[in-house]
């Protein structure tokens, strides 16, 4: 049973955050800095029984699911087709059985969790981001933040998490120059995530990748939270754990 979440449903819908922690983590978060009610941001829970299986996020076409493997993935696929959903965060499993019922592409790869030593590195050269200067870090890193980005959306998403202490955003300069970017783009009461961790071109293959991501593990062990993430693809997972990530999982991502 798949319903849309209330105020009594709450902890249950917290509960299954718990399942997954970098999905849930997003819907969780997404939840502390909505609310109930706001347009922008839907909330859906699936049961088995009396049980929570699934909490779900909905927001600007994008589905992300947290969930154990007591979810049916037949009333989150009608959800999607009735939404128009273009693109499902998911586990893999689930990822595979939605592929089977609503067609679409795929791609996936590890969901990894920080096992190394506390980290104290120098944070010369970081700062708060500017949302100009990080969008256009983005735009010229990678084609998936030229095809799934909108300034006016990412901006105002992010805006409310970090106004809510729910979310950081840093750039790196050399030399005066904004070369490189990272953000923790979402925070439990356990785990912190990292995200959009990007370098400009010219300055690719300097180690400033890894810099900006043991930064942000810093930033998270400050907290005493744990530092969650997911690897793009196999290859990028290899480099995460050399700073000490270690492999928990994998995630889907289909796209109907």
């Amino acid at each position: 049973m798949l319903i849309q979440l209330t105020a009594a449903d709450v902890p249950d819908f917290t509960l299954a955050c718990s399942y997954e922690h970098v999905f849930g983590s997003r819907a969780l978060t997404a939840l502390r800095a909505y609310g109930l009610g706001d347009a922008n941001a839907r909330f859906f829970l699936c049961r088995k029984g009396r049980e929570p299986a699934a909490a779900l996020y909905l927001a600007n076409g994008v589905l992300s699911i947290s969930s154990d493997e007591r979810a049916d993935p037949l009333p989150i696929a009608e959800l999607a087709k009735r939404e128009n959903v273009r693109e499902i965060d998911t586990n893999w499993p689930q990822c595979a059985a939605l592929q089977k019922l609503l067609g679409g592409a795929t791609e996936s790869s590890y969901y990894m969790v920080y096992r190394g030593l506390p980290l104290e590195q120098s944070t010369e050269g970081f700062v708060r981001g500017d949302f100009h200067t990080v969008f256009n870090i983005l735009q010229r890193s990678h084609e998936y933040y030229q095809t799934h980005l909108s300034f006016d959306t990412w901006s105002a998403d992010l805006q409310r998490r970090i106004t809510c202490g729910l979310a950081e955003l840093y750039h790196l300069e050399l030399d005066g120059e904004a070369v490189g970017t990272g953000c923790i783009i979402s925070e439990d009461d356990e785990c912190g995530v990292l995200g959009a961790i990007a370098v400009v071109p010219e300055h690719r293959h300097k180690g400033l990748g890894g810099r900006i991501s043991r930064f942000l593990v810093q930033r998270i062990q400050q907290k005493g939270k744990t530092p969650r993430l997911i690897a793009g693809y196999d290859q990028v997972a290899e480099l995460y754990c050399e700073i000490g990530f270690a492999p928990c999982g994998r995630w889907g991502e289909l796209y109907p």
